[in-house]
């Protein structure tokens, strides 16, 4: 049996969108544990200025939130980054995914065409044969 390079060209497309979905899979996880560190360091810097601003905590509460302010905001605004890092990558993998789809669906309408014009073809000789038949016989 001959082998059909548009079967294998599909194969191979699949196999890419597979891993094309797991990639979208792994980016949409990693974005949302981005997006869970972000939230959580901005918790943090809110309940920590809240500590500070209460009459509770006293002068040395406020002097350790203001020793401790840049770092806070720093871990912010690394969290966010990650964020927006992850996010960058989800949008990625979502575009290659699509286009691995588009592979896909490309594939097979080459296929679907294939198959349709084998099956006119087929007509075309069955209708020659007989055309063949009819003119052989006596009128």
């Amino acid at each position: 049996m001959k082998r059909d390079p548009l079967r294998t060209m599909l194969r191979i497309r699949k196999a890419t969108l597979d891993e094309a979905q797991k990639a979208v899979g792994e980016a949409y996880r990693r974005e949302q544990e981005a997006g869970t560190r972000a939230q959580a360091a901005a918790a943090s810097l809110e309940r920590e200025m809240k500590a500070a601003t209460s009459l509770v905590g006293g002068d040395d509460a406020v002097e350790s939130f203001a020793r401790w302010l840049p770092v806070g905001r720093r871990t912010v605004a690394q969290a966010r980054d990650a964020q927006r890092a992850a996010t960058t990558e989800l949008d990625r993998a979502r575009a290659v995914l699509a286009l691995a789809r588009a592979a896909v669906s490309a594939v097979e309408s080459l296929i679907e065409q294939r198959q349709v014009e084998e099956r006119a073809e087929e007509g075309r000789k069955e209708q020659l044969i007989l055309d063949e038949v009819g003119r052989r016989q006596p009128s």
